[in-house]
């Protein structure tokens, strides 16, 4: 079975494509549906995806006026 992921965050094809707006919107819902157990399962996974596509906050955080958060 192919790996996941590449490690190579700095390069990564997901989360740097303007559609990934789309998974921190959908990965931000789950978080505040679901809490601190979907935070960790991202986690370990891949912790760039907690990271917001528009304010580059880290771990579901946004700054004061984000679209994500106005969006969701």
């Amino acid at each position: 079975m192919p790996k996941p992921c590449d490690k190579n965050c700095n390069k990564c094809p997901i989360i740097g494509h303007p559609n990934s707006r789309m998974l921190s919107l959908v990965l931000n819902e789950a978080f505040q549906r679901f809490g601190n157990d979907f935070r960790a399962i991202v986690q370990r996974n891949c912790p760039n995806m907690t990271v917001c596509f528009d304010c580059q906050i880290d771990d579901f955080c946004h700054e004061e006026g984000c679209k994500i958060i106005r969006s969701g």
